[in-house]
């Protein structure tokens, strides 16, 4: 039987790196390759401290690792190229309300 986990996190929320981690299901090392890489960007110095709305694309990155195999230093580019495509989709979408 699977098991389904549903976890709820606001939006203003940070995460430490162990919780993004367990969150996300990635290893501790992986995460920080990808701050090292530009995937995300933590918050603070000593301690890194990551936005929850951040979420969305770590866990968008590593489908894209796992279905494409994208190596790390190509998943900041494909993570902006998605990201564009939608802001310019709700661009559409409005200006066609507005022609209505």
């Amino acid at each position: 039987m699977t098991r389904l986990t549903i976890e709820v996190i606001e939006q203003e929320t940070e995460l430490e790196l162990n919780e993004l981690c367990r969150v996300c299901d990635v290893s501790r090392e992986l995460l920080i390759e990808w701050v090292n890489e530009g995937v995300v960007e933590p918050r603070g110095q000593a301690q890194w401290r990551f936005p929850a709305r951040q979420l969305g694309r770590l866990r968008r990155a590593r489908r894209l690792q796992q279905d494409l195999e994208l190596e790390n230093h190509a998943l900041p580019v494909v993570l902006d190229l998605i990201d564009e495509v939608e802001r310019l989709r709700r661009e559409v979408r409005v200006l066609r309300r507005m022609q209505d």
